[in-house]
């Protein structure tokens, strides 16, 4: 008997423990999705977590200090700019071209009033007068963090996580869950495959969109009271940016603090604004536009070049009539940073000759010369046409996103760093001789 009632008392508690197991794992199964924070996708996505972990700039944008050698700044020299000990700072923003630290008051984070130039190692002030109208909530961190909520400022996690670009995951883990556990089998073994997927994959330019671009948008709240928000709000990646949010452009920029006087950006931030009205990404569009007989018959082999659709396509065959893209960001950047971890994934100068090489050919034997003076094992193709023109970090160091050729001349009229003297190439050289030089070469360039 007493067998039998600790066998009866152990199959009860099993009984209740099993329960127990399926009440937490179904207690949020009908809700919406939610943030569950980018660790939780490492089990199924080890290589993407590790490449984002460790060698990509996106997990790396605003994190609490866990070592000092997270703090790149120089604080051996007495700097009459900085104001504050390294021992105050909690929390660093930034870690290629700048660095700005912040600290915790009164629940909010608010930025120090100094900032570190990784580019020219140098301090500057930074919101000196201004620190304490300039909390990160409203300015930073719908960018920096993961899951942002603009009601009551929480996020899910530090820096540009897995769910910023693919959206809340718990009910893609669930879901893969019911498919991968043993215990998850015992009833969902025969469950019928969803045809809608519970995560977001999207090759969209607004995916990159959402924080690389520099705006406003006001949110309103119950009491009626308007809030700033210098990012924007709210966004579904794969979707278009809410339209509420106001980008900035050139014509609001009458002190040219973000704009060269051509419309292209001089400061970070305004990759999209930059992109967006470049060729690449209305290829399809001019695709579809400008196809004539003497540019061949117009097929769904066209895509190869002219939309990103095609060449992520996996499961669907695209057509003209179905793709929806031209190029856009992830045609020549990998997000995860998987081509830091495997170098054999860099894009490099192969990527543009995909498509430019039979144009640059043809373009050449016309002419008579070759399509640049200088020899390729030098100048790349983004020296020429992504000039080093946006500054960051006290230099400029990035380049633009408009894929425009900048010529010497614009230099001369408004001092924009230009095609031929950037990145080191030619600035032994003076202006008027890149000047003169690039008219020789290109006497029919359109002004």
């Amino acid at each position: 008997m007493n067998f039998l009632r600790i066998l009866g008392y152990t199959v009860i508690t099993l009984l209740l423990i099993l329960i127990t197991i399926l009440i937490h794992q179904h207690k949020d199964i009908d809700k919406a999705a939610h943030y569950i924070k980018s660790e939780n996708c490492a089990d199924c996505h080890e290589n993407y977590y590790q490449a984002w972990d460790e060698h990509s700039l996106h997990s790396k944008m605003f994190r609490p200090i866990a070592s000092p050698d997270d703090i790149q700044a120089d604080f051996s020299v007495e700097n009459p700019v900085v104001t504050f000990k390294k021992s105050d700072i909690e929390f660093v923003i930034g870690n290629k071209w700048e660095q700005v630290y912040a600290r915790k008051i009164d629940d909010e984070y608010y930025p120090l009033p100094a900032k570190w130039m990784i580019t020219t190692q140098k301090w500057v002030p930074y919101k000196v007068d201004s620190w304490r109208q300039t909390p990160l909530s409203t300015h930073c961190n719908g960018c920096h963090t993961t899951g942002f909520n603009p009601d009551n400022f929480q996020f899910s996690e530090f820096s540009i996580g897995c769910e910023a670009c693919h959206g809340p995951g718990s009910r893609h883990v669930k879901q893969k869950q019911k498919k991968q556990s043993t215990l998850c089998l015992l009833c969902h073994r025969n469950d019928p495959v969803k045809p809608e997927k519970e995560i977001i994959v999207s090759i969209k330019n607004s995916v990159c969109g959402q924080c690389h671009t520099r705006g406003q948008q006001i949110a309103v709240d119950k009491e009626h009271i308007q809030t700033r928000f210098s990012f924007p709000l709210n966004v579904i990646p794969g979707d278009d940016l809410p339209a509420d949010y106001k980008p900035l452009t050139a014509n609001q920029d009458s002190k040219k603090k973000f704009w060269w006087n051509q419309d292209l950006s001089k400061n970070r931030h305004q990759e999209f604004a930059d992109f967006s009205v470049s060729k690449h990404s209305k290829a399809l569009i001019l695709l579809k536009e400008k196809s004539t007989a003497a540019r061949g018959p117009l097929s769904d082999a066209c895509l190869d070049c002219h939309s990103a659709d095609r060449l992520f396509a996996k499961d669907t065959k695209v057509t003209l009539e179905t793709a929806e893209n031209g190029i856009t960001c992830v045609v020549c950047h990998e997000p995860h940073g998987l081509n830091k971890k495997f170098k054999h994934l860099n894009i490099g100068e192969h990527r543009c000759g995909l498509c430019h090489a039979d144009s640059l050919s043809i373009a050449a034997a016309t002419k008579g010369k070759a399509h640049t003076p200088c020899p390729p094992s030098v100048a790349s193709c983004a020296d020429c046409h992504m000039p080093y023109i946006i500054k960051s970090g006290g230099a400029y160091p990035i380049r633009s996103h408009a894929f425009r050729i900048v010529p010497p001349l614009f230099s001369k009229y408004y001092g924009t760093p230009n095609s031929c003297q950037n990145g080191g190439c030619h600035q032994d050289k003076s202006l008027d001789w890149a000047i003169e030089q690039f008219q020789a070469y290109y006497p029919d360039w359109e002004k």
